[in-house]
């Protein structure tokens, strides 16, 4: 999703970003998401729902590069991310 307008007019979305959800094949999204903190690569926000799922990220004026997991019932949260977090310090 980038941009777009529903019948109203409105966006969707007023961050203005884009945005979509991915996975590699045959590589672990905790893997992919190191990988992308590595090279750091810009970025909004990321959702990583587990090793097997796809990974959610987005790309705006905001480039906040805020990093999100789950809980068991599904809220966003910031705990479990420590290990990306030190990935990120270490390159700065």
């Amino acid at each position: 999703m980038a941009h777009e307008v529903n019948r109203n007019g409105k966006y969707y979305c007023d961050r203005l970003g884009a945005a979509c959800d991915f996975r590699i094949v045959e590589l672990e999204s905790d893997r992919l998401v190191k990988w992308i903190l590595e090279q750091q690569l810009p970025f909004d926000s990321l959702y990583y729902y587990g090793s097997d799922q796809p990974i959610h990220i987005s790309y705006g004026p905001q480039r906040g590069r805020n990093i999100w997991t789950f809980t068991k019932n599904g809220t966003p949260t910031r705990k479990g991310i420590e290990n990306w977090i030190e990935v990120v310090q270490r390159l700065n």
